[in-house]
């Protein structure tokens, strides 16, 4: 009977023997006692008080037992700041950035922060392949491609990686063919002023980099809006200051009210904000037309991304042309006009003259000498200036009868500007 109770009370004392309990970093200077990092890392599980700032420690702390670490936190200080040492597999840390770096000696330690944000030194993995180093983001390439580049120590595939304080993504991978400078095009876009690391893998996968800090700028410039100031002048706005020596008039194509028109000169802002294109062939104001790069990688922006798009944008028109087309200095001659030849009228018909001020559709207005409409005709000037119309009399293919008429012009211009005031004049028709 005793031995029975002994063994129940020793299977008692295994039950009901207390989980370990997660410890609370609540100090930010570490020196070893309860409520700093390394003595919460003996527990087994850390977790992190409330805006709590960054913790610092002064020397590198040696994790030897299996530990969870849960942030968000920030550890500083020593470098690297913690050494997964013998003995601390399986390990898991969530949510905390080191600006130190971690030394991993053993297999099984999964660190779900980003490694490579904010990392003074990169994570030393024990006898692993060497890491990239001299990493370089950019520039932007007239293809569109974002090359990252460096230096590897051997021929392997070399893994890109964007950084976050609480998690890194993957953005590329390529092959190095040798050891020495390599260049690989990015498959996505790492976040623009951030961190990029990388790792080489041979025969097996090198620690993470260092980092590199990912430029401000990594877009393309494009050409973001155009107008028309003049009749010849077109001024371009890009997406953002160019590289002025990177710009030139053969850079650009111009079609103006769907004709292509050849550009003589232009001119761009010292800061790169705006470009101005003359041509030689004028348009009309109110015509729009479209304006495109003529090649890939034609422009550039100070940071050196070169320009991929050469799709056009429309180029809107000047303020309109209000002002209708003039008509002066009509005359018929002869006045007195016989329709059909005869014994006494040799030269049957009228030659019409008169000067208009821009090319035009212009109608003919015929009335009686009562007032009446008899009918209209229309001819088109195509240029400016004097213009003579031989007219036989006719209107709707009808001869007028014998009498007194009035005619009167107006003249519409391609914008739909109309004479405001028709000139008129006097003539007669006789048997």
């Amino acid at each position: 009977m005793r031995l029975l109770v002994l063994l129940l009370a020793a299977v008692g004392a295994l039950v009901c023997a207390p989980a370990a309990l997660a410890e609370q970093v609540t100090k930010t200077t570490d020196d070893g006692s309860a409520g700093t990092l390394s003595h919460a890392i003996g527990s087994g599980s850390v977790t992190f008080a409330a805006g709590l700032g960054t913790i610092q420690e002064g020397g590198m702390v040696t994790v030897n037992n299996p530990v969870t670490i849960t942030g968000p936190a920030t550890v500083a200080g020593a470098s690297p700041v913690l050494d997964f040492a013998a003995g601390s597999s399986p390990s898991t840390v969530t949510g905390v950035s080191f600006d130190g770096g971690v030394k991993v000696d053993v297999a099984g330690v999964k660190i779900q922060a980003s490694p490579i944000f904010d990392a003074v030194t990169p994570i030393q993995i024990s006898g692993g392949t060497a890491a990239p180093t001299a990493l370089k983001v950019g520039p932007r390439q007239a293809d569109g491609s974002l090359p990252l580049t460096g230096t590897v120590a051997g021929a392997g595939t070399v893994d890109a990686y964007s950084g976050t304080p609480f998690g890194s993504s993957f953005v590329g991978a390529g092959s190095a063919s040798t050891a020495g400078a390599f260049s690989i095009p990015l498959s996505s876009d790492p976040v623009p002023g951030g961190k990029i690391a990388a790792t080489l893998t041979t025969g097996s996968t090198s620690a993470w980099s260092a980092t590199a800090d990912v430029p401000a700028d990594i877009s393309s410039p494009t050409l973001l809006s155009a107008r028309a100031m003049t009749s010849d002048e077109v001024v371009i706005t890009p997406s953002e200051p160019l590289y002025v020596p990177s710009v030139g008039v053969g850079d650009f194509s111009l079609t103006m009210a769907g004709t292509k028109r050849t550009i003589t000169q232009g001119g761009i802002e010292p800061d790169g904000t705006r470009i101005y294109l003359i041509s030689s062939q004028p348009w009309q104001p109110g015509e729009a037309g479209s304006v495109s790069l003529t090649a890939p990688g034609a422009l550039a922006d100070p940071s050196g991304n070169l320009s991929s798009s050469t799709a056009p944008i429309t180029v809107g028109a000047a303020p309109g042309d209000f002002e209708p087309p003039v008509i002066t200095g009509l005359k018929f001659k002869p006045t007195k006009m016989c329709l059909t030849k005869t014994s006494s009228c040799r030269h049957p018909g009228t030659t019409i003259t008169l000067t208009i001020s821009e090319p035009a559709r212009a109608v003919f207005t015929v009335y009686s000498g009562s007032n009446r409409r008899a009918g209209t005709f229309v001819k088109r000037f195509k240029t400016a200036g004097v213009q003579r119309i031989k007219w036989g009399g006719s209107v709707r293919n009808k001869r007028l009868g014998a009498g007194r008429y009035v005619i009167e012009i107006a003249a519409t211009d391609s914008v739909g500007n109309t004479t405001d005031d028709p000139p008129y004049t006097v003539f007669r028709v006789v048997r």
